[in-house]
């Protein structure tokens, strides 16, 4: 018997004889045989290589910095394990940027040039698409392009388009301007503008077509933003050669090849300045493939994303970084069981994880998970709409996570069956206005959204109507906000929670401290809501995409099987301890259900008036409320709540 078990036990080792182990190393060589003896040289080759090879394979990479011609692929592998990985103790960076280490000055010693194309950079990209940005960077520092004002807008004077949009809004991108100093840029080569051309909720950036000193009128090239342009926005003059007058400002003159740079204080000759020079869609790209895990890599420095997942099953990215890219670090679309943990992203043009994937028709989850991952200082350029995470689809779950300086929303969730739980958000809505910490859009089918025992700090932006640390907009319904902490949280109208027309969410349990208002409502009228269900777009989102009227949803979503057009505006909000509020509610027209919200001022005892005092267990016990775990909250190592 026990030779039976022995032959049993050799013959599954025959059968499973593990991973074949091959190395990369920027001293090595691609004619080598990619041992550890003797690596490879290049990314390139390593991927080539080890997408055809049989059987397990793990791609160890050495220390060092490589510099991929283009991106790298694996496609189509499937049937066994692949893994690529740092060596142990190493931090391989993958760059898609240029280093410039020869400047020259200009006959004021203030600003630096460098001819690019005579360093053989061909691809000068454009200075406002988000495609084809090119970005400098200085100690890793993203610089400014040359603009005006550096910092603040210029308010505009009449928008003089012929076609009216509504009674305040053109849609032709023709304007006049007040300021004597643009009249100087009329031969300007590449100039843009950026602006909240009709709400500041939306920026957007526009080519110059031409500037008339003679009428102070600009006139951008199309397209035109698709909201139209109002008397008296709010904009910025950028890339102009002749707005190069700031440490950290920068300017290509892309007709002839040159770079002109102010480097900031504290610039020494010999430290690190980069330009993006890679284009690729994605420097690395997983597609169709099975069981494939990626950690320890560092990306840097590429014109557009980093890493890349489709159409793929059993994806790790493990204590992957990716700093300084023009559009994200991550996109996953249409894969299942995708594990993003132990990352930092950060330093991003637009936002920073984007997922879409399972099907909210059958309500099969993707399977998604973010754990333990920081994103921060993302939207660098573009200011809204260009979240830390942005999901379309169903099943997701992030955790442990911390999300930070960004104009806008860290979460924009367009789906279901969603958990937010033990994450640390914090200065957030920097910017823009009428946006929330995390942003749920207008879809009444949404559902099985929980987001519970997180803290919110420091989100208070806004200009017209707020920032929010939750917000549920237009017909978001049936959601759960629980145990949360809000600290220095709401703006201007709006609360740390706020619903704008919806109906059947529950906020419970939660401690809201030294805030705006609690929670904040802006009630639809009956007629609105009525009207909204008849409009062919919300016909589609809930009879067509999904169907809300199935056994499916019904079952799942109870409250589904209630009369859709009863009770709105009517949201659950119970057992909240809001400490030393503005207001404990706005605009609650008494539709809501309230029962057990305390409000307490502060002002007078130090000692019982912290956040920590009542965080205790016994004394949230005593107002009502159930414990809130709120030491588990946060990065391993990172704990905001350790008081």
């Amino acid at each position: 018997m026990i030779l039976a078990v022995l032959f049993v036990f050799l013959s599954s080792l025959s059968i499973n004889p593990g991973p074949t182990d091959y190395y990369v190393c920027p001293s090595g060589s691609d004619k080598a045989n990619g041992t550890a003896a003797k690596p490879w040289k290049t990314l390139e080759y390593a991927f080539d290589k080890i997408q055809n090879v049989e059987g397990d394979v793990r791609l160890i990479v050495m220390d060092g910095e490589y510099y991929p011609s283009k991106a790298l692929v694996l496609s189509g592998i499937k049937g066994r394990n692949i893994s690529i990985e740092a060596a142990p103790g190493a931090k391989p960076l993958i760059r898609g940027d240029r280093v410039i280490k020869r400047f020259k000055p200009l006959k004021n010693k203030r600003i630096l040039k460098v001819s690019l194309t005579g360093l053989g950079i061909k691809d000068l990209g454009s200075a406002c698409e988000k495609a084809t940005l090119t970005d400098l960077y200085w100690r890793g520092e993203r610089q400014r392009i040359a603009s005006y004002p550096d910092e603040g807008f210029l308010i505009s004077g009449e928008a003089k388009g012929s076609t009216e949009v509504d009674d305040i809004t053109k849609k032709e991108g023709i304007f006049t301007y007040k300021e004597d100093i643009i009249d100087s840029w009329a031969d300007e080569k590449d100039a843009w503008i950026y602006a909240y051309f009709r709400w500041d909720w939306r920026d957007d950036y526009g080519k110059v077509a031409s500037i008339d000193p003679r009428t102070k009128t600009i006139t951008l090239e199309e397209p035109w933003h698709n909201y139209g342009y109002k008397d008296g926005f709010k904009f910025r003059v950028v890339n102009i050669l002749h707005g190069l007058d700031s440490p950290g400002e920068y300017y290509i003159d892309r007709e002839n090849g040159m770079l002109y740079w102010y480097p900031p204080q504290g610039y020494v000759p010999g430290d690190e300045v980069a330009l993006s020079v890679m284009g690729s869609e994605f420097m690395m790209e997983v597609a169709d493939c099975e069981n494939v895990k990626v950690e320890g890599l560092t990306f840097v420095g590429g014109r557009r994303s980093a890493v890349g997942v489709s159409g793929s099953k059993g994806v790790s990215i493990c204590g992957v970084k990716a700093f300084r890219f023009g559009s994200d670090a991550l996109h996953v679309d249409s894969s299942y069981d995708v594990k993003i943990e132990k990352c930092h992203f950060g330093t991003l043009g637009h936002s920073g994880i984007r997922l879409t994937g399972g099907d909210r028709k059958t309500l099969s989850p993707s399977g998604y998970v973010v754990d333990n991952t920081i994103v921060e200082n993302i939207s660098l350029f573009r200011h809204t709409y260009e979240p830390s995470v942005f999901f379309d689809g169903c099943g997701l779950v992030v955790s442990h996570c911390e999300f930070s300086k960004c104009p806008s929303s860290a979460m924009r969730l367009d789906g279901s069956e969603v958990l937010v739980e033990y994450n640390y958000f914090h200065d957030l809505v920097q910017e823009s206005d009428d946006q929330g910490g995390i942003d749920v859009f207008y879809d009444y089918s949404f559902r099985g959204l929980v987001i519970r025992y997180n803290f919110w700090e420091n989100i208070k932006g806004g200009s017209l109507h707020g920032a929010a640390g939750v917000r549920f907009y237009d017909m978001i319904s049936g959601q759960l906000v629980y145990g949360n902490i809000f600290n220095n949280v709401g703006a201007i109208n709006f609360g740390c929670v706020q619903i704008h027309g919806g109906k059947d969410n529950v906020v419970d349990n939660n401690v809201f401290y030294n805030c705006n208002i609690g929670v904040s409502f802006s009630p639809w009228e009956q007629w609105l809501w009525d009207q909204a269900l008849t409009r062919p777009a919300v016909v589609k989102k809930l009879y067509e995409d999904v169907d809300i009227n199935g056994d499916l949803y019904q079952s799942r979503y109870p409250d589904l099987a209630k009369d859709i057009h009863a009770n709105v505006n009517r949201n659950v909000v119970i057992n909240n301890l809001m400490i030393g509020c503005g207001r404990m509610f706005l605009n609650d027209r008494g539709q809501n259900y309230m029962k057990n919200n305390h409000g307490i001022s502060i002002g007078e005892n130090p000692v019982m008036e912290s956040l920590e005092y009542y965080l205790d267990p016994k004394v949230l016990k005593s107002f009502g409320l159930s414990p809130i775990p709120f030491r588990e909250i946060g990065m391993e190592g990172r704990k905001p709540l350790d008081l």
